[in-house]
């Protein structure tokens, strides 16, 4: 008996001990599978991370245009620059002073630069002056004249309250040529035009001109197919012209060409070189002329 009983006992024993590895086992198993879960749930996180790499690699794409969009911009100022093929500009000052700036890209040796009471400037230093200058004002046949005016005289730190005159002439390797002239007037109102002069030439060969003096009351239109008028005749003509158009410095070169094209009925596409002098009863002066190639 004892024996069956001491039997009995190790057996039971042993069952015991076989369960308690189960358990541990089963334990350990539960813990492997939520390993697992978690390195699951970490692997549906990486593509956030991948998301959010892509979204960097976006930025940076979008930085790298913009930089190069830049870029390019600037490339396209500095060819514009590079197309001034002249240069020249004359300032008289109210106290009698004068200064001159001359400049033609291919013939350094004629480039100067006079300022009254100053040693002249010459050559590669007037280039060098003059080159720097470019680079600082833009003109164009689309700015107002005193907006481009006071442009200038900043760069050469001159105030616009010291200028008698202002003459500046830009021409382009595109044979395209911009000048205008300001002299300034009295105080006050401009008043009626004194003087007008309007010269146009047509691809065609033709040449128009219109002249009026208001104080001798005298006028002359003449056409490129032959027409020319005189007296009272081209005196009502100008006058009824005059009042369709506006040459002031508060506009551009383009609208105010547009203008007076428009009301002596001519096609802008036909015409070269357009050429205007307007003087007013307070003495200021507008001139300004576009020519193309």
């Amino acid at each position: 008996m004892k024996r069956i009983v001491i039997g009995l006992t190790s057996i039971l024993l042993l069952s015991a001990c076989g369960a308690g590895e189960m358990n541990e086992n089963s334990s350990n198993t539960g813990a492997e599978i939520n390993t697992g879960a978690e390195n699951g749930n970490n692997q549906n996180e990486l593509p956030e991370d991948e998301s959010n790499n892509d979204g960097n690699d976006e930025d940076n794409a979008d930085n790298q245009i913009s930089e190069s969009e830049s870029q390019n911009d600037s490339s396209e100022e500095t060819t514009m620059q590079g197309d001034v093929y002249e240069f020249d500009l004359h300032v008289e000052f109210l106290n009698g002073e004068e200064w001159e700036f001359e400049y033609e890209r291919d013939d350094e040796e004629d480039m100067e630069i006079e300022r009254d009471g100053e040693e002249a400037i010459l050559g590669a230093d007037a280039r060098l002056e003059i080159e720097e200058i470019l680079t600082e004002i833009n003109i164009t046949k689309d700015r107002p004249l005193m907006e481009m005016k006071e442009e200038v005289l900043s760069v050469l730190d001159v105030s616009i309250e010291e200028v008698e005159d202002f003459d500046l002439e830009m021409k382009y390797d595109s044979g395209e040529a911009i000048e205008f002239d300001h002299e300034s007037g009295g105080n006050g109102d401009l008043g009626n035009v004194r003087e007008l002069d309007i010269d146009i030439d047509f691809f065609n060969g033709d040449d128009w001109k219109y002249e009026y003096d208001a104080d001798d009351q005298e006028a002359e239109i003449e056409r490129g197919d032959g027409i020319e008028i005189e007296g009272s005749e081209a005196l009502s003509e100008i006058e009824a012209l005059l009042g369709e158009i506006s040459i002031t410095t508060d506009r551009s070169i383009q609208e105010m060409k547009q203008e007076v094209l428009l009301a002596l009925d001519i096609d802008e596409s036909d015409v070269k070189d357009f050429d205007i002098d307007v003087e007013y009863e307070n003495g200021e002066t507008v001139k300004f002329k576009h020519d193309v190639e």
